[in-house]
């Protein structure tokens, strides 16, 4: 009864969240909506942010627990970000709340997971230091998050997954490329000065 009450409560949420910005969404709006009381909903969440947080935990729950263990970088990165990038209007209204900095954290979570994966695939062969592979995997997620974060809150934010998906396919030589070049050219104790 618990987990399906907290389902209940989430999927009224992110109903709400298609339609209005996050800070609009009162918990009077959700519990109207799903035909619950108010108690039952502070048994489960302290606020509307407390749900957001839980919401996202298991948005993530949910994309790593479907996906199979073998599934390309791209496909676990989509998923991942499925519930962004098929409602953008929802993406939207998170990142002009005041819980903007959650889903940076999130995106962030998600794209550091999926990076990391990625990059230890295309580490094969080479040899690179610790704070060389850090460094390309932070430089793709600053730079994935920044497109997301501009897509989103721009004019086109339709237009965000198949933006996401040409981005991907451009960031695959690129990131190759980079590993060679690090492993090819470690850094000496004159560049660290």
């Amino acid at each position: 009864m618990k987990a399906s009450t907290k389902q209940t409560i989430q999927a009224s949420f992110r109903t709400l969240l298609m339609a209005k910005s996050l800070d609009k969404i009162t918990v009077r709006d959700i519990v109207e909506d799903c035909g619950l009381t108010r108690n039952t909903f502070y048994y489960h969440y302290e606020d509307i942010y407390d749900l957001f947080d839980d919401y996202l935990d298991e948005q993530l729950r949910d994309a790593t627990q479907t996906l199979p263990p073998d599934s390309a970088w791209d496909a676990v990165l989509f998923k991942l970000l499925e519930s962004v990038c098929s409602t953008p209007q929802m993406g939207r209204h998170i990142f002009f709340s005041r819980k903007r900095e959650a889903m940076r954290q999130y995106l962030n979570k998600v794209l550091s997971a999926v990076l990391d994966r990625y990059i230890d695939e295309e580490m094969r062969g080479l040899v690179l230091t610790v704070d060389d592979r850090r460094m390309i995997c932070d430089a793709c997620c600053h730079a994935y998050y920044g497109m997301i974060e501009q897509w989103l809150t721009g004019p086109d934010a339709a237009l965000l997954q198949p933006r996401l998906r040409r981005l991907s396919h451009c960031f695959q030589g690129a990131v190759r490329l980079s590993l060679e070049y690090c492993a090819s050219h470690p850094m000496s104790k004159e560049d660290m000065k």
